[in-house]
């Protein structure tokens, strides 16, 4: 009998000594989770330091700074000192003039000159080269004093945003990497350095939006007047970049239908 009750002494001892044992690791156990996972608040809280100096980041920042350094528009500047811009031989004038580049008087001859395109005989080409390179240069100066032009877009704007409550602007404007050029001569390209502001044409009446939407439903010639200011000048890709000052939509009989 004292063996059977020694037996389950001891067996009760063993249990007891038994839990005891397990309970320990857990409770160590369980202050490491809680070590853990204050270490991930941690490291969840604190500033990500790596994405602040990323490649990308300082590209961002770099962007932004030349942006913010480029030359900006006099808002206050009248609408008759806009100069209607509508050939690319006007942007490679405006390029030549911002860039302060001598001209390739042979190569701008080339484009705005048909006879001398045309020449086949050099004597001829050399005496057309000579007296267009007057006429060259003083449009290369008369095109670093005309900063401020107007240009057409057609076709410029799509169906009516309820959310936005306005109507969305051709992408050329405010879509990053694209440029406008005209076919007479595209070797030079026109870019928008404030394209984000004029993503959307903003209408604040319905009865106005309702009007112009039905125009642009029924394919009516609305047209979109951009005023811009030329800023700067790409020498490796020939881009021209302007700052957009403001737009007017305007009807077939050149009433303005909206403006920003």
């Amino acid at each position: 009998m004292l063996t059977i009750c020694s037996t389950r002494h001891i067996a009760r001892t063993c249990a007891l000594l038994f839990a005891l044992s397990g309970a320990l690791p857990l409770a160590a156990c369980g202050d490491k989770a809680t070590d853990a996972t204050k270490a991930q608040a941690t490291v969840q809280t604190a500033p990500n330091l790596a994405q602040a100096t990323s490649p990308q980041a300082v590209r961002e920042a770099q962007a932004t700074a030349a942006r913010e350094a480029l030359p900006k528009a006099d808002k206050a500047t009248p609408d008759s000192s806009y100069i209607t811009l509508d050939s690319g031989n006007q942007l490679m004038y405006t390029y030549l003039a911002l860039t302060g580049m001598p001209p390739d008087y042979a190569q701008v001859a080339n484009s705005v000159s048909k006879d001398y395109a045309r020449a086949a005989d050099e004597f001829r080409k050399h005496d057309l080269l000579t007296a267009l390179t007057p006429k060259i240069d003083a449009d290369i100066a008369a095109a670093k004093s005309h900063r401020y032009f107007k240009m057409t877009i057609p076709n410029p704007i799509g169906k009516y945003s309820f959310e936005q409550k306005g109507f969305p602007l051709d992408n050329s404007l405010w879509e990053a990497g694209a440029y406008r050029y005209f076919f007479d001569n595209g070797e030079y390209k026109l870019g928008f350095s404030n394209g984000d502001a004029f993503r959307y044409l903003g209408v604040d009446s319905e009865a106005t939006a309702r009007s112009i939407e039905a125009q642009r439903a029924r394919y009516d010639a609305v047209k979109l007047t951009v005023y811009g200011y030329y800023q700067n000048a790409d020498t490796a890709q020939k881009i021209v970049t302007a700052q957009i000052v403001k737009v007017a939509l305007v009807d077939k009989q050149g009433n303005v239908l909206a403006a920003q």
